[in-house]
């Protein structure tokens, strides 16, 4: 397994009349690249469009020197993990169930029994394998939250694109997730955006800084 290089050229996403994120280039991969900036800075569109969610108005994503296209997309998406900013964890399925659902739709082993055994590692990873058994309407947020980043970890994808995973986590989880981000990166490209300078510049490999829908540093 191979780490994906994404490179973004001449990339601009207008989200309204009053925005639009820039990027002329960009090159993340291996390792951790941590995004910061203010809120409305870009930060999370910049990650929908590594993660494939949306593509670009203008300018071309590559991953692994290929371009991201209609005909490729389906490829592209069963290399990454993805953990949106917001809460889509569904409230009447299970833990597992949900985790285990993400998989099956990232086409995560055919195996079924394979596939399972990720499911069950990644909860263990985010520290929730005893409630495994529990619907998600009964959890907590920050507990939703850990379901979610469990869905984006399962299968070690090669690419991760984690929006906030810092968020709603105490000290302790905080550096377990900071111990299995620095396990993977050896051999994933792995994307976070977050609020916390102090975590961004312990955690990752580089930092990338937005202001205002621009590349800053």
């Amino acid at each position: 397994m191979t780490a994906p290089v994404v490179h973004l050229h001449e990339v601009s996403q207008r989200l309204s009349p009053r925005f639009t994120l820039h990027v002329p280039s960009l090159t993340v991969g291996p390792g951790i690249t941590a995004v910061l900036g203010l809120n409305g800075c870009g930060k999370t569109t910049l990650l929908r469009l590594l993660a494939t969610v949306c593509a670009p108005t203008t300018g071309t994503v590559a991953v692994g020197g290929q371009l991201v296209t209609d005909a490729n997309l389906p490829a592209v998406r069963r290399r990454l993990g993805y953990l949106p900013q917001d809460d889509s964890v569904p409230r009447r399925l299970t833990v597992f169930d949900h985790v285990d659902l993400v998989a099956v739709m990232r086409e995560v082993h055919s195996d079924t029994r394979r596939r399972r055994g990720a499911v069950h590692r990644a909860l263990a990873e985010v520290e929730l394998a005893d409630l495994a058994g529990e619907r998600c309407g009964r959890l907590s947020g920050g507990q939703r939250r850990r379901v979610a980043l469990a869905a984006a970890l399962a299968g070690d994808a090669e690419l991760l694109v984690l929006d906030e995973p810092d968020a709603h986590l105490d000290s302790e989880q905080l550096d377990r997730l900071t111990a299995t981000l620095r396990a993977r990166a050896a051999r994933a490209t792995i994307v976070v955006a977050t609020h916390d300078h102090a975590w961004a510049h312990q955690v990752a490999d580089r930092t990338v800084h937005l202001a205002a829908g621009r590349v800053v540093g």
